[in-house]
């Protein structure tokens, strides 16, 4: 510490912040991280989808910490339907920032709009970098092969 920097400089460097992460920034950084990959679509086909998702989120609650983040949402499956109400909004909000699009006409295919390089920009700016949404992403993908790759 030099001089001139104030008496509290030190103190507030050991003192970690952690950054909010949303529902929408979780959705983001796995989307980004499949145009990484060079996944094309993701089928919503199967109920898989949402466990999928689950599974990332459970991934998420254990890598936390480690990344700094303060997760500010709860991933959940409907005992009805089988879906998660939260990832569902997300979609939406993806769909609306026209990260996806969903396939007429079923609304069952999620086909990304990004490629890697606007991935590469969407995952620098999100809480807990690009090494995170890696392991989400691989998290998800670990049991569920309803994805298709680009041409």
């Amino acid at each position: 510490m030099g001089a001139s920097e104030p008496a509290g400089g030190q103190a507030a460097m050991m003192t970690r912040m952690s950054a909010d992460l949303t529902a929408n920034d979780f959705v983001s950084g796995l989307l980004a991280s499949f145009a990484r990959k060079g996944i094309a679509a993701v089928s919503l086909r199967s109920p898989g989808f949402y466990t999928a998702a689950l599974d990332a989120f459970g991934r998420l609650s254990q890598l936390a910490e480690k990344y700094e983040i303060d997760v500010r949402f709860y991933v959940f499956l409907d005992p009805i339907y089988g879906d998660s109400p939260v990832i569902r909004e997300a979609v939406s909000d993806a769909v609306q920032r026209n990260l996806i699009s969903l396939d007429n006409p079923e609304y069952q295919d999620l086909r990304l709009r990004i490629g890697s390089d606007e991935a590469n920009l969407l995952l620098a700016k999100l809480p807990g970098g690009p090494e995170l949404y890696e392991q989400l992403a691989e998290a998800f993908l670990a049991d569920y092969p309803h994805v298709a790759t680009a041409t």
